[in-house]
């Protein structure tokens, strides 16, 4: 009954509790909408606007946990590119993208390099001549080998290349301003503390080109009312976020264009995918323009 009691929490309001300070009272906030308004209005820093209190892992332990997946070939931590949810996920994303008008691209937490590869991959045939250039970040030195035998190999370093960032701290990412055509991040601003996704917000403004620079992101949400697969695995994964958070390598269901919002970034398109196979999570793709100058 303890297990149907958490799942029924999960269910009614994909369970992320706020609590409420009115004397010696609390109320607990169920829905997604006011858990919203109300992390805003309680927790709103100067540019910084939270909309998100639940604990993430740290940096440290994120750095584990990756490494580990990156250990295990059968992991789909740092395999979301061709994940049961991630493919379709990238589908969409690479038909936002258009990497074939692109000459810098710049990914903010790599994993093993599945999608660099695909779109490498894709660049090679037919057009030998591309300019497209891949930079990667990842802050998991296992992940970072990876991506070194899966890409830099394969394509050489004249294509590709892979930086291992120590300090997990986004902010210390040095990049020519406005020198990326592209900044792409899938499935890692959910793992993140909502400081650190600000930093990365913030260090895809100060890279990307401001006349034709998109930002392109990708991570799980909620699929409650998406399909009977994705109504459960959300419960499940809820409830794994709660008890086990490593298992699902830190991620938590979340909206991404409430934090695009309150930086200023112009969305252009967001797309909702069903996932193809297991593990059977709804992914949110966004493309966004950079913040119009003051």
């Amino acid at each position: 009954f303890f297990f149907f009691e958490i799942v029924g929490e999960s269910v009614v309001s994909t369970r992320q509790s706020l609590s409420v300070e009115a004397g010696a009272r609390t109320s607990m906030i169920h829905t997604p909408v006011l858990y919203y308004i109300l992390c805003f209005a309680m927790s709103c820093k100067e540019n910084n606007p939270s909309f998100d209190s639940r604990t993430t892992l740290s940096r440290e332990d994120a750095r584990h946990v990756y490494d580990s997946f990156a250990e295990k070939s059968n992991q789909v931590g740092g395999n979301d590119a061709d994940s049961g949810y991630g493919g379709p996920a990238v589908t969409a994303l690479m038909e936002m993208a258009d990497f074939g008008s692109s000459r810098q691209v710049l990914e903010y937490g790599t994993g093993q390099g599945k999608l660099a590869e695909l779109v490498l991959d894709q660049q090679q045939p037919s057009d030998p001549s591309s300019q497209l250039f891949w930079r990667g970040i990842d802050q998991s030195p296992k992940m970072v080998q990876r991506f070194q035998e899966r890409c830099v190999v394969k394509f050489g370093k004249e294509k590709c290349s892979i930086e291992l960032l120590e300090s997990g701290d986004p902010s210390d990412v040095h990049v020519q301003a406005h020198s990326i055509d592209r900044f792409v991040s899938t499935y890692c601003l959910d793992l993140m503390s909502e400081q650190d996704m600000y930093k990365v917000l913030d260090l895809a403004e100060r890279s990307l080109c401001p006349e034709n620079g998109i930002l392109l992101l990708a991570g799980i949400t909620w699929g409650y009312r998406m399909s009977m697969q994705t109504f459960a695995m959300t419960v499940v994964w809820e409830v794994l976020y709660k008890i086990w958070r490593k298992k699902v390598g830190g991620c938590r269901p979340q909206e991404l264009q409430p934090y695009l919002k309150a930086r200023g970034w112009r969305i252009e398109k967001v797309v909702r995918t069903l996932p193809d196979g297991y593990p059977w999570m709804a992914s949110e793709v966004i493309a966004a323009r950079p913040p119009l100058a003051d």
